[in-house]
């Protein structure tokens, strides 16, 4: 008599972790049909939006130990529709197989899985059949190309922020019309290098930062974001993802107000000239108004705001994986 109950597992819990853009499986897999003969049914699913996987390599070998131990030379399973795939196998025994699947692709972070089958001789004619089921999925946690671009693409971005907000602060300094900031000389030589160099270098990181921005939207993020309605009520089945994009929508929304007053102020510093009257100290408020103008007082004012959304956002990230590792372990 033949039991009919798989028992699955694997030598790691799923993991959450985002690769370069590359599609995270869900590996589910079940065995049909009856005796020696069956037929191996694996579906591929993104672990953050649930889309079927498809283009990917999906490799499966056999092994048993008791009551005699054997191995099974490893064969492809041809996917025959988006995300599933199937083949054929060919058991040598009754006795509990141990089937490796193995997923890798261009598009697809390489994971592994382990289905458990405990087979026996069928005593009837009728076909039996176990239900695909979900099985804990291993990613693979080794570094690749793709990795090592992010990283750097990251640290460029982060390098890019800093040099600018080390800008907004000498910008505020050369641009001033009060003496009191620094000696005479000392503020006379900023100003005049701000204005004949250091202008060019503030602004010159912003295509950095906007260009490596756009990466890290594509490929970091940690899920496929939404742009319409459809999409949108989507969010709701990620976690965290309505309030990771509504982050986001905030973030762009503060950084383009960023580059429309930078490229006021842009102007304003290579037209204007220091003119301090000498007549009276000005208050500090009074000296940054007149200096930047409304322009760059938004322009100042968004850097601890573009600061904050862009530290929750990657808090918020952090969420998200984390709630995604629960829910796959659970």
């Amino acid at each position: 008599m033949e039991s009919r109950s798989l028992s699955l597992s694997a030598s790691a819990p799923a993991a959450g972790a985002h690769s370069g853009g590359k599609a995270e499986p869900r590996i589910a897999a079940g065995l049909t049909g009856r005796g020696l003969t069956r037929d191996l049914v694996v579906r591929l699913r993104d672990v953050h939006d649930g889309d079927p996987i498809g283009d990917a390599t999906v490799t499966a070998s056999a092994s048993m130990i008791r009551p005699h131990a054997m191995q099974l030379s490893p064969w492809r399973v041809v996917e025959k529709r988006p995300g599933t795939y199937r083949a054929r196998v060919q058991l040598l025994m009754p006795g509990t197989w141990t089937i490796h699947i193995g997923v890798t692709g261009d598009d697809v972070v390489e994971a592994s899985a382990i289905l458990r089958a405990k087979i026996g001789f069928s005593s009837s004619g009728a076909s039996t059949t176990t239900p695909v089921a979900t099985l804990p999925t291993q990613i693979e946690d080794t570094l690749t190309g793709s990795d090592f671009t992010t990283m750097a693409v990251l640290w460029i971005h982060g390098l890019a922020a800093m040099g600018w907000i080390i800008g907004v602060v000498i910008m505020a300094i050369a641009l001033a019309s009060d003496p009191a900031l620094l000696t005479d000389g000392v503020h006379a030589r900023v100003s005049r290098w701000y204005r004949r160099f250091g202008v060019w270098l503030h602004w010159g990181l912003v295509p950095v930062i906007v260009a490596t921005g756009l990466y890290n939207l594509v490929y970091v993020t940690p899920f496929r974001l939404a742009w319409t309605p459809t999409e949108v009520r989507r969010l709701v089945d990620i976690p965290y993802g309505e309030l990771y994009e509504a982050i986001l929508i905030v973030k762009l929304a503060l950084f383009a107000a960023l580059l429309i007053t930078a490229t006021q102020v842009l102007r304003r510093t290579i037209r204007s000239a220091p003119a301090p009257d000498g007549t009276r100290t000005p208050s500090a408020l009074t000296t940054l108004r007149t200096s930047l103008g409304v322009p760059g007082i938004v322009y100042v004012a968004s850097v601890p705001l573009i600061l904050a959304a862009a530290m929750a956002l990657r808090y918020v990230h952090i969420l998200s994986h984390v709630a995604t590792v629960l829910n796959e372990s659970s």
